[in-house]
């Protein structure tokens, strides 16, 4: 099953292939307001094809089912959530601003788009995510190679601790993606970028090697 292609068009589009793109990304835009209204499994063709204004044949056209719709969304939504992280941290050159960059990329990514990052949450702890999962856990560890060789230099010279590869990426984010899917609920009401700098900090600081915390 191949669903995963960069959300942006990269080349100028011919005409047909433009007007195809736009139809693609009215049916994903109308797919994601019925999924977070209705439930992936409880959303019907017929309710996106209603909501896209789009014909059943366009539909099967681009995407050969509703369960690909919504696997599509997910895929595409967080390789450009990785793709903005990478952007943000690429001319970043200490530890803190690598930190603080992803942490406020993050904030900002979910404040600008809440109905996709309460999609992107709710798919993203779901069981059981069926065909995506080997799309998904080869694009996550593409990213979380990306975000080792950020790191790395930092590491090597004794300014953060060492441990696996694999857990940057939680300790730097984990307490930011844990506010945001509390605002995202509703469960806090203010403004979600003031907590920017407090959430860096303590990411620099369970990070921080011995050796910088006696200096």
């Amino acid at each position: 099953m191949s669903i995963i292609k960069n959300n942006r068009p990269v080349k100028k589009m011919s005409g047909r292939r433009s007007a195809t793109w736009k139809r693609r990304r009215e049916i994903l835009d109308a797919a994601l307001q019925c999924f977070l209204q209705n439930g992936v499994a409880a959303t019907t063709i017929g309710q996106i094809r209603s909501a896209s204004n789009a014909s059943h044949g366009s539909i099967y056209h681009l995407f050969r089912s509703k369960d690909e719709i919504a696997l599509t969304l997910f895929v595409e939504g967080m390789q450009v959530y990785h793709e903005k992280i990478v952007q943000a941290i690429r001319n970043e050159t200490t530890a803190r601003g690598v930190i603080g960059a992803m942490v406020t990329t993050h904030l900002e990514d979910t404040v600008s788009d809440r109905a996709l990052s309460i999609y992107l949450t709710r798919m993203g702890m779901a069981e059981e995510l069926g065909e995506i999962s080997d799309q998904y856990r080869s694009l996550n560890n593409e990213f979380a190679q990306e975000i080792w060789s950020r790191l790395e230099p930092f590491v090597e010279r004794g300014e953060m601790i060492r441990v696996p590869r694999e857990l940057y990426f939680s300790l730097i984010i984990g307490p930011a993606a844990h506010l945001s899917r509390s605002w995202l609920r509703g469960r806090i009401d203010f403004d979600l970028l003031s907590a920017t700098d407090r959430l860096a900090d303590s990411a620099c600081q369970s990070l921080q090697s011995e050796r910088n915390i006696q200096k």
